[in-house]
């Protein structure tokens, strides 16, 4: 009869690189399934794990070692992969398997309770000192109870320094709640983040519904592009952030909250204030800490380890298997002024990894959809005087495209036409979405 599978067990792990190949095996390994070091280093991890199951980029698969049959699960770190055995078992019949990997599927979904952040500090990825700088802030941050304003251009990820920061703190254990203030409209704020009793208008649930401030209870409530919010829900949570209590629409008690606010916002708060489009008084109840999260342009030796990142990151959902990116396209990226940041990195990285064909990222993966045009310029026709930005940028339009008709497509040549670094030519043909 087979044997049922009560926990998991741990029977050593082996690493690969990047191709594949043996490059340490555990000693507990070893002794387990009787095979020496020396013979394993250097060949490659299908000779050691047999039949396996599924997509070779599964986290947890069915293999053979040894004629033992074993579950595997892979945990990638960067530039390579450890395979760790979780279960040995001679005896154990494939449908058993089966039902054990799903159970550590559903062990997984568990875990992932709703209102729960996702990322710590060693998660976020970069060792430029801007990036030091704030995240060294940001911890000693943490274990206050304060309010945090985090400041920074849209894409720098001002989210993840939230939920880090609420990983760190004495509230680690209790929800963390997302709020994007630009997607909730002014009529719907007060039902959205305080909640409403049974019957309290046209279209409410019958049995109410909790706010977001209760749903945070205890833990974190993040409110994201705080400076979208309306000018009179200003005034409303403001009052909650005093009064420290909550009740909700068509309630007659209020409920006593403890909570810690983080705001983000990628304007000027102070310049919104003088401008009258955002309360004083609520700036300074949120304007305790400021923690400026960095621009990638500040922070250029972050681009491409955040790069491979994301490679990594499609590799596994894509099943593919990329692990370079050619020196042209390295140098268009240390140059480009990326003002949408890590996420127009992370969308620049999709988009080539989509289409790539081989293990490595070049320039045509990126640029596919766009074709240098070799269509005369002339014939200009007398125009009205635009704003100087706008004469600056059809000037450096008709320069760029005359240099490369003047090149034959040539890039390098038309830079060299242009006397600017080919770096700069390729900045300026994707900001002007050159075709």
């Amino acid at each position: 009869m087979a044997k049922t599978i009560h926990s998991i067990e741990d029977w050593g792990y082996l690493e690969t690189d990047v191709d594949g190949k043996l490059i340490d095996v555990s000693p507990d390994f070893c002794e387990n399934f009787s095979i020496s070091k020396c013979d394993c280093l250097g060949r490659s991890i299908h000779d050691v794990i047999k039949g396996m199951y599924g997509r070779k980029r599964k986290k947890v698969f069915f293999g053979v070692i040894s004629g033992i049959n074993c579950i595997i699960r892979v945990i990638k770190k960067s530039h390579r992969d450890v395979y760790r055995v979780i279960v040995r078992d001679g005896d154990i019949e494939h449908h058993e398997m089966v039902s054990f990997m799903h159970a550590i599927d559903l062990q997984k979904m568990n875990k992932k309770r709703p209102h729960q952040n996702k990322y710590t500090f060693e998660e976020l990825i970069g060792n430029s000192e801007a990036m030091n700088n704030a995240k060294e802030l940001a911890t000693r941050i943490a274990t206050s109870n304060s309010t945090v304003l985090l400041t920074g251009e849209s894409g720098t990820g001002k989210e993840l320094f939230a939920q880090a920061i609420h990983g760190m703190s004495k509230r680690k254990n209790n929800p963390f709640v997302a709020v994007n203030c630009a997607a909730i409209p002014g009529e719907l704020f007060e039902s959205e983040l305080f909640g409403y009793e049974p019957g309290a208008f046209s279209g409410a649930k019958k049995e109410g519904k909790p706010g977001k401030v209760e749903l945070a209870m205890n833990g974190t409530l993040f409110l994201d592009e705080i400076s979208e919010l309306p000018y009179e829900a200003q005034g409303k949570l403001l009052r909650v952030l005093q009064e420290r209590e909550v009740e909700r629409i068509g309630g007659t008690v209020s409920k006593n909250i403890d909570l810690r606010i983080i705001a983000a916002t990628n304007r000027d708060l102070g310049n919104l204030v003088e401008e009258g489009k955002f309360r004083q008084d609520l700036y300074y109840r949120l304007y305790v800490f400021d923690l400026t999260i960095p621009s990638l342009r500040e922070r250029i030796e972050d681009i491409l380890p955040l790069a491979f990142y994301f490679i990594d990151y499609f590799n596994e959902r894509l099943d593919l298997e990329v692990k370079h990116i050619d020196r042209k396209l390295q140098d268009w990226m240390l140059n480009y002024d990326w003002p949408g940041n890590i996420r127009e990195l992370k969308a620049f990285i999709e988009r080539g990894m989509n289409i790539v064909d081989g293990d490595t990222l070049t320039m045509n993966d990126i640029n596919f959809s766009t074709q240098v045009s070799t269509s005369p310029i002339n014939n200009k026709k007398t125009r009205p005087l635009q704003s100087l930005e706008e004469e600056v940028r059809t000037a450096e339009i008709n320069a760029i495209q005359q240099a490369l008709q003047e090149a034959n497509g040539d890039r390098s040549l038309a830079a060299q036409k242009l006397k600017i670094h080919i770096a700069s030519l390729y900045r300026k043909i994707t900001k002007y979405n050159l075709k």
